[in-house]
Formats: C-alpha cells, structure tokens, sequence
C-alpha cells in the first residue's frame, strides 16, 4: 500500500477574553470539608504519549500535535469522599507551552493534606458539566458522573444548518479548534501540608495529567477531480465528476471517561435483521447526510478537495481563506469533519463486530455520465440514464426493457440526475479485504481516492429506514403494515423504476424490477466487488491514511 503523508499545521491558541471563576477553598463552601492548609496544582499535557491506540489498530503514519484554542480548563479534586471543583480561563489561570497547559498562580487551589484524586475537563461544555454536577458532590456518585455515557443530540433530516452530535463538543472557531478533552485518566496525588501558592506553581505537590480529545476526525481526499471509468479490457464506459463527501453513522453519544478497553456506548450494537437495523438511528448520527444538500436534486455535501490543496497552505495557515476561494471549496473540506468514537469486538472474518450498519462511513456521491446509450434517445438534461442488467446505459427505463428499444425484458437502474454513491470505511483492518474500522478519539482518519473501478450504486441503504416499510415495489411491502413510513427520509432514496403497460396502453405505469442493491446494513464491511480505489492514512492527534479506489 502506498503511503503519501498529511503536512498539517502545528499551533495552539490562547483562549481569551473569559473570566476566571476559581474556587480558593476546597469543599468547605460545597460539600462541608474544612478549610485546606496546603496547595495542590495541575499541569496538563494534550494528546499525551500515553494516549494509544488499538494494539492493532491500522494505517497508522505518525503524529500530529494540533492546532487547538483551549479556552476553559475545569479541575474535579476528590478527597475519596467528596468533590470540588474549580473552573480556569487560559491566559489568567494557565498559560500554553507547547502542548503543555502550565498553571499560573490563581490555578493554586487550596485544599487539605492527604490523598487526593483529580480529574480534568478542557472546553467542557454545558451539557456535560450540568450532567456531573447533577451527581453531586460524593465522591462515587461523581466518578459514576464522569464515566457516564454524555448522549448528544443532533439536527436530523435538518440542513439549514446541519448539526452533528460531534459538533456539540468539537468545532473550528476561526481556523482552531475548540474541542472538548478528558483526561486519558484520572491521577491520585498525596498533597503534603503547607505547600503555599507559589510552591506548588513551582511544582510541589503538583500532578501531571494527559487529556485527549474526546473526538475523531475523518478527511477526505482525491488525486483528481474527475475520473474515467473502463470496462474489463480498459474500454471507457463513462466519467466520474463533481465528487462530494459526507460522514455519517458515528454513535450519538460517548462516555465522558474514556474506557480502557476503548468500548464505546453502542459496542454491542450489531444489527442481524433489517428490523434490527431499523432502529439504528437510536443510536448513531446520520445528520452529517445532509450538509449542504439540495432537496430537489438530492446532491450535497463536501466537494473532495485534491490532496494539493494541502500542499498551498502555508505554515501559518492564514492563506486558507485564497486557497479555498481559488479552488471553489468550503471549509469543511480541508478541516474535515468530527465524529464520535464508534467501536465493536475486532474479529477475524465475518465475526468482526462491525457491520454496515454499525460502521462509520465516509459517503462519496458523484455525477456519472455515460460514455454512450445503447438507444438512440436523448439524456435527461439533469443526467438521469438507466442501467441495465446487461451492463448497456439507456435514456429511458421504456428503452432499457423493450426490445424495440435495443432493452431486453431485464431488471432496470434508474441514476436521478446522474447521481451514483460510493462507500469508505474511516479506518479499515485490510484494504480491499476490510472486516474491523475502529473509530477511536484523539485520532485523525484521512481517505485519498485514487480512482472509480466501477459504477456505484444509485440510493444509500445504510439510513435506518427499511425500504419493505414504504417501497411499494418491493417484495415484502404490505400496505396494510402499521410499521409503514408515510414520510421517508432518507436524503438519498431508492428510485422507482417504471414502464408503460402494454397490456393498457395509456393507463398507470408498471415496476420494473431492479437489481437488488449490494449494500446491506447487516452484511461485514467487505463487498463482493471493489468499487473505489482508496489510500487510508491516520494525526497526537494519532494520523492514519489510506488510499481507495472507490467501486462497489
């Protein structure tokens, strides 16, 4: 596999412009301790070299140290019985080194001698910090607290704007990015008496603690704009372009303290029916389907920049607003985007845990226009075409199945507007031979297409809505099933194909079957064709790439 690597910018920004709200006394003003005698410190190191991987994780090239504003800084410290806690402003109460936070001396807290345990949040938000101090101060209900599950709502079907569970704890504010972090775990320090405030800034009684990101990070990536697609013996069958991205099916929700085990809340989630697959939604994000899209011609989302475009941001970063102009892209597409950590058991073959269904998915849609129809009709002007089964592309579904139309009596593919999708899992075991994609925090997942092997499919069934419950044409579709959906939603539906009747010329068009589609939920990752040529490569933030050259 070849490997081309990811130069990205390292920074870190001062979060500034808050107000500092610290406590100066241990639990004595909330949860009844005494007045300390001593101080105790807390210096904090990003994406510390403690933060590891899967033992086996995959496509791992390297590290990248970050370029975050780390704006709040809140400490819990537990004295085994109680809790206290004490909120920090960077830039009054601690100042960045490196990748390091080092405490100033309004970050002293004042506490008692004796065994302490402290924990970290860095740009926590509202809803996790509400979610902790709703256990209160007890020390046991408070570590429940921090290791409990944080559920993370999202916008849904919405797209003005779109909002990812992720992005209720992760984002891009003015080319940094603010994210939340927890430590990797929790450090137990013996606080000595009559440490002063300037001692421990020094370093007495001071505890070390390394904090990850608690998200990950999918890109994206193309050697080229548009592609050509053969035939077996290199005949051109068409062209790929305007190449776009979405990422969907991260878990909506994660434990606030990372398991050591890397279990994410949804492990056990492995769908074996379509019913079960169904109510996936109660448990992963497919908002990310609908950025930018456009309702009337079902396009949308990021447009794939060229790996080059990295190569054009300076060191600094601050030609990006140039560069993106100069290419026609968005943000988004060279900052990716943010996922939630998503992991099942790793297994050999087909009894990995990870299943269509479960996987986080980089989704490619693209325009394919055929290189010629085998009738003589003219394309829709927006790129609709059919496929036949006999691999021949037709202007309409009545040419594909009538004879006289050089068709045969055949099942039909109808492409809306040209529109074909296409698959990468963010960190897969073997390429093309995938069974196991972890998504971890604290990790960066880039995906560089290098090519299209075949057409791609023409509707996404990985979006938890069983087409047997509102497709009329298939053949499991009951019209009288309580559990039908009136309304679908999936932003990328199964087209219906159909053709006049001949047995009543002029009357209501009939189906025609259509070739079942070789994406299911419950399947493993691997497909019985590659469609996509793909290169995955993953940044502390540990970075791991790969290339893919996208089929089926």
């Amino acid at each position: 596999m070849r490997v081309t690597k990811l130069f990205l910018t390292v920074a870190i920004v001062l979060g500034l412009g808050l107000s500092a709200c610290s406590n100066d006394d241990d639990i004595s003003t909330s949860g009844g301790e005494e007045k300390g005698n001593t101080h105790v410190s807390v210096a904090l190191k990003l994406g510390g070299a403690s933060t590891r991987a899967l033992p086996n994780d995959y496509n791992e090239v390297g590290e990248w140290a970050g370029k975050d504003k780390v704006e709040t800084i809140t400490i819990f410290v537990s004295n085994m019985s109680a809790v206290t806690t004490h909120n920090f402003v960077v830039g009054e109460d601690y100042v960045v080194k490196g990748n390091f936070l080092k405490p100033l001396a309004p970050a002293a807290i004042k506490t008692t001698a004796g065994p302490k345990k402290v924990f970290v949040l860095v740009n926590a938000t509202e809803d996790a910090l509400n979610q902790i101090a709703a256990a209160g101060t007890g020390a046991n209900a408070f570590e429940a607290a921090y290791a409990a599950v944080l559920k993370l709502e999202n916008s849904g079907t919405a797209h003005d704007p779109v909002e990812t569970s992720a992005s209720k704890i992760a984002k891009v504010d003015d080319d940094y990015d603010v994210i939340m972090m927890t430590n990797v775990e929790p450090q137990t320090i013996e606080v000595y008496p009559n440490v002063d405030q300037a001692a421990t800034i020094a370093g007495e009684n001071q505890v070390n603690i390394n904090v990850e990101r608690a998200v990950a990070r999918v890109m994206v990536t193309t050697a080229a704009t548009s592609y050509d697609v053969t035939a077996d013996g290199g005949t051109t069958i068409g062209k790929i372009s305007n190449i776009t991205w979405v990422l969907a099916q991260g878990e909506n929700s994660l434990f606030i303290q990372r398991k050591t085990d890397w279990v994410t809340p949804k492990w056990d989630f492995v769908p074996t029916t379509d019913e079960a697959y169904w109510k996936a939604g109660d448990n992963y994000d497919y908002s990310g389907l609908f950025e930018n899209y456009d309702a009337a011609t079902k396009f949308g989302g990021t447009t794939v920049p060229e790996l080059s475009t990295y190569a054009a941001l300076n060191a600094a970063g601050d030609n990006k607003a140039e560069v993106l102009a100069s290419l026609g892209l968005d943000d988004n597409a060279v900052n990716g985007k943010f996922v939630l950590p998503t992991t099942h058991e790793i297994a050999t073959g087909e009894a990995s845990g990870f299943k269509k269904g479960n996987t986080v998915y980089a989704m490619i849609r693209a325009k394919f226009t055929p290189g010629a129809f085998a009738d003589d009709g003219e394309p829709d002007e927006d790129g609709t075409f059919y496929l036949g089964a006999n691999g021949q592309f037709y202007t309409s579904a009545k040419a594909a199945y009538d004879p006289a139309g050089n068709g045969v009596t055949q099942k039909v593919t109808k492409y809306v507007g040209g529109k074909v999708i296409y698959y990468a899992w963010a960190n897969p075991d073997e390429i093309p031979e995938w069974y196991n994609s972890p998504v971890l925090r604290n990790n960066i997942y880039h995906i560089h297409i290098t090519g299209f092997k075949t057409i791609g499919t023409n509707w996404n069934p990985l979006y938890p809505e069983d087409p047997k419950y509102y497709d009329p044409t298939h053949p499991e579709y009951d019209p009288d099933d309580p559990n039908n959906i009136e309304d679908p939603k999936n932003p990328d539906p199964k087209p219906n194909v159909t053709v006049p009747d001949p047995e009543n010329p002029g009357g209501p068009e009939i189906p025609v079957e259509e070739p079942e589609n070789p994406i299911d939920p419950t399947d493993p990752l691997t497909t019985p064709e590659t469609w996509m040529s793909v290169d995955v490569k993953v940044l502390p933030w540990k970075l791991h790439s790969y290339e893919v050259e996208l089929g089926i």
